[in-house]
């Protein structure tokens, strides 16, 4: 994605109004199924990486429509696109990751607190994908020989900044990844 089409979507989440309308909205209801069908194929024990694949693109897809559109302007919305962006396959598209860090941090400005940990997780992934440390800590990966191991993470991120993102005290993480590993 070019940088240009790219600072579109930014400005066209950035200048539209919040309305806190009551009902839902074709929109809505369209990211909604969208998120629900992505969680529904991530949970199915026979996962098939190339149907997931096709529908996260068709999904962007829609996504980057709806954006260009100006037609993603609630904050839930904001949140489920960035659920659906932050799926994205970082070879064809990591700069989705940092959209969807976007998209998420205005829905947290708008109002939205339980979208603070995918703000994180965006941000973490784009940085893991980018080759530079992630902020937080919210990434990791098992090894070839089935480890499970914390991506690099920036030792100058303190607790207080994790804990504002509902991301846990980087020993509760280590923890995390010590039960992964059967320890």
């Amino acid at each position: 994605m070019s940088l240009c089409v790219f600072a579109l979507f930014l400005a066209c989440i950035q200048e539209r109004p919040y309305s806190k309308a009551d009902k839902t909205s074709p929109v809505s209801d369209r990211l909604a199924e969208m998120v629900t069908a992505d969680q529904r194929l991530r949970s199915d024990d026979t996962l098939d990486y190339g149907i997931v694949a096709e529908t996260d693109r068709l999904h962007r897809e829609v996504v980057f429509e709806l954006l260009a559109e100006g037609a993603i302007t609630e904050a839930t919305d904001l949140h489920r696109a960035a659920l659906i962006l932050q799926h994205a396959d970082p070879s064809s598209c990591r700069e989705c990751y940092f959209l969807a860090y976007q998209l998420a941090k205005r829905a947290v400005e708008l109002g939205l607190d339980n979208a603070r940990g995918m703000v994180a997780g965006c941000l973490d992934r784009y940085l893991v994908f980018s080759g530079k440390p992630q902020k937080y800590g919210t990434q990791y990966n098992q090894d070839s020989v089935g480890i499970w191991y914390l991506f690099p993470i920036d030792t100058l991120t303190s607790d207080s900044q994790r804990v504002v993102w509902n991301v846990p005290p980087l020993d509760s993480l280590k923890i995390e990844i010590d039960l992964l590993n059967g320890h």
